[in-house]
């Protein structure tokens, strides 16, 4: 810890610190007038200039403070002293302040990462937690512009593509850096000239963390070829994050087009609108899928998403099946790619695909819900809705007509309740247009209908039978004739996996 105390002392809002750190909260819009800001504050200098700033500006702003530090147990009484001096903080600015001890290395071990992913994800996990239960609708850390220029470095090192070269982005989510734009050498300068206090970390100076090496050896040695290197790789870094923004907005609509569904942990895209982009484009399509399903793409390398994009080529073999670090599991089925992460480690998940299938479900319909405006059920397991309506026969038959999101009944030779359900071993019904029960199984068969998709498939049941195979065929039990008054008509939609995919071979009857 350097010579200084803790306290208030004269800082103000004409500071020239002060002043860049309101200018890069004004330019990313990071926090508007009347907000709650948490603020991660180790007792560094970063974070304890990164505190001054803010409690300056929170009176001009109304912003509403809080403090919030993590005891990483690394450190023994240097930790301790930390929380202490972070504690003396919060209480000479009279600002909430929250802590956690956290047991670091036992996370390290659990989940097989490093001390320093480690020590993050406990402060994160800590940060947004206070967040939602306390109300904070910011989360600021003390990230400055030698921090953008390191991660830009390391993740060159790692042989990242252009994402990786944005380096620390100022806004993500709720997480906040108003310091981005400042060096560490103005921080510490600002404070010497006001004099604040702040803790010295010494692990900073241990060189067996990569990121530690690019900062103490990497960094001063490429000085010598251009002094200018950490401002250099800063103005790299925002230069590619005005690009892969703009990218990222030409890509999205692509990617709501290549996304069949999605949910919980999982994300399905059709390999068809993967194969018929460029690479560089089938790839952020993949990053976009694995960044929603994972939350980051930390430990996913380019041979990782490479792997995936290569399965979704025309001449690979169907069915391939692989997984990546962060339990995430891709498996290719037919016209389908399947990213899911799994709760349990992948060693002891079959990779069968079993876990991704559809659970059973069972809802039901009575003829008294039917009402002059209709009635719509809604399949929580796979996103469909079927919309069930009462209608006269006016001797329309282009009206009448069956397709794969609509099937139309003679409500007359219906018995209710309806049961929605998906199909279950042994059910058999008569194909409209055929002759004969046939196994619904073989009739999936016939379709070419693969086992994923058989369990997103409504099956509508009268209490004589199978009337409709949802998307594909009514029963011939209930076809419309010229006799048939009173029509049920079923329409079924937001299920695009088993919608979008059924077109090939599905004819109207």
């Amino acid at each position: 810890m350097n010579k200084f105390k803790a306290g208030r002392p004269a800082v103000s809002a004409s500071d020239a610190l002060v002043r860049q750190v309101k200018d890069t909260i004004d330019f990313y819009s990071m926090i508007a007038p009347g907000r709650s800001v948490l603020i991660g504050l180790s007792g560094g200098a970063d974070s304890t200039a990164l505190l001054y700033c803010l409690f300056v500006l929170a009176g001009q702003y109304g912003w509403h403070l809080g403090i919030a530090h993590v005891h990483h147990g690394l450190r023994e009484k240097d930790a301790d002293l930390d929380a202490d001096f972070t504690a003396a903080l919060a209480r000479s600015m009279d600002l909430p302040y929250y802590m956690e001890q956290s047991d670091v290395r036992g996370l390290c071990r659990r989940e097989k990462i490093s001390l320093e992913e480690a020590g993050r994800k406990a402060r994160y996990a800590f940060f947004f937690d206070i967040a939602k239960t306390q109300g904070y609708d910011r989360i600021a850390v003390g990230h400055q512009k030698d921090d953008a220029a390191e991660q830009v470095m390391l993740n060159l090192l790692r042989g990242s593509g252009p994402e990786g070269l944005t380096g620390i982005s100022p806004v993500r989510g709720p997480i906040i850096r108003p310091l981005i734009r400042v060096s560490h050498n103005e921080i510490e300068t600002f404070l010497q000239e006001k004099h604040i206090a702040w803790r010295e970390d010494a692990s900073n100076k241990d060189n067996r963390f990569i990121r530690n090496r690019i900062r103490n050896q990497l960094l001063p040695e490429l000085q010598t070829y251009n002094p200018q290197i950490s401002e250099t790789l800063w103005r790299l870094a925002n230069v590619m994050q005005a690009e892969n923004a703009w990218i990222n907005d030409i890509v999205s609509p692509v990617f709501e087009q290549a996304v069949l569904e999605q949910g919980s942990g999982y994300v399905v895209l059709c390999t068809e609108t993967l194969a018929g982009q460029s690479r560089a484009a089938a790839r952020r399509l993949v990053r976009m899928a694995l960044r929603q399903i994972k939350g980051s793409l930390r430990r996913i390398g380019w041979k990782h998403v490479e792997q995936i994009v290569s399965a979704t080529d025309k001449e690979s073999t169907r069915n391939r099946q692989f997984h990546l670090p962060g339990r995430i599991r891709v498996f290719r089925d037919d016209k389908r790619l399947v990213l899911t992460r799994e709760k349990k480690s992948l060693r002891s998940v079959s990779l069968s695909g079993r876990q991704y299938e559809t659970e059973d479900f069972t809802y039901q319909l009575e003829a008294g819900e039917l009402g002059s405006a209709g009635a719509c059920i809604r399949i929580a397991e796979t996103g469909a809705q079927i919309r069930f309506e009462c209608t006269t026969n006016d001797g329309d038959t282009r009206a009448l007509k069956n397709n794969g999101k609509t099937a139309r009944m003679d409500l007359d030779k219906l018995s209710f309740p309806l049961t929605i359900r998906n199909a279950r071993p042994g059910d058999r019904f008569v194909p409209l247009g055929m002759q004969g029960r046939m196994k619904i199984k073989d009739f999936f068969i016939n379709n070419k209908i693969n086992r994923h998709e058989r369990r997103r498939i409504p099956i509508v049941q009268s209490p004589e039978g199978i009337v409709w195979v949802g998307g594909l065929r009514i029963d011939q039990s209930v076809k419309v004739t010229e006799q048939t008054t009173n029509i049920l008509k079923i329409e079924i939609s937001g299920e695009p996996a088993t919608l979008q995919h059924l077109t090939d071979f599905r004819k109207d009857f």
